[in-house]
């Protein structure tokens, strides 16, 4: 067996993993109900400062596609954000990990500001923009790679203390977790 079929089975299991939480936890009915809150879009601003969490999926490197698995880290700068009559922050956050290409294995990162839209205590909505890059080794060119990056992406919290992500840009379709502290 080789590195790249274990990879897709341990992304398989991790997926149905992630699915099975997030479906279980809507069935039991969450503790923080969207009921709760008084009105979509206008709740309480998250206590959460910093969010670590794990995302894996497709990585493209020029118009090659390979399996991306990328640790993040994030640190909220402004509470409310920009639009001060709904429930908005702004976070930076960096995104850094290994592309498996074409047999050989490259590093992703990028630096961006997330902006998170909260519709009420389970689903929060984001944009983002920043610069991300690759650097490969000689088999795929020697490169160092830098341009900018935008995307968007869902988090969905479930009552286990952490949130089910997906994130789609030109760089990356991936999902995963992620845990605010």
């Amino acid at each position: 067996m080789n590195i790249r079929s274990s990879l897709v089975r341990v992304s398989t299991l991790l997926v149905f993993a992630s699915f099975s939480v997030s479906v279980a936890s809507a069935a039991q009915g969450d503790a923080a109900s969207p009921a709760a809150s008084p009105e979509n879009w206008k709740g309480e601003a998250d206590t959460s400062e910093v969010m670590f969490g794990a995302l894996m999926g497709l990585g493209v490197l020029d118009s090659t596609g390979g399996f991306s698995v990328l640790g993040t880290a994030s640190k909220k700068i402004v509470q409310r954000g920009f639009a001060p009559d709904i429930n908005n922050s702004v976070s930076v956050e960096l995104q850094m990990g290994p592309l498996f290409i074409s047999g050989e294995t490259a590093f992703a990162y990028s630096t961006h500001l997330r902006w998170d839209f909260v519709k009420d205590p389970l689903w929060t909505f984001y944009a983002l923009g920043g610069l991300a890059g690759h650097i490969t080794g000689e088999a795929l060119g020697s490169r160092f790679l830098l341009f900018p990056r935008f995307g968007v992406g869902v988090l969905r919290m479930t009552n286990l203390g952490f949130a089910v992500r997906g994130e789609v840009s030109h760089e990356f379709i991936t999902f995963g977790a992620a845990w605010p502290f």
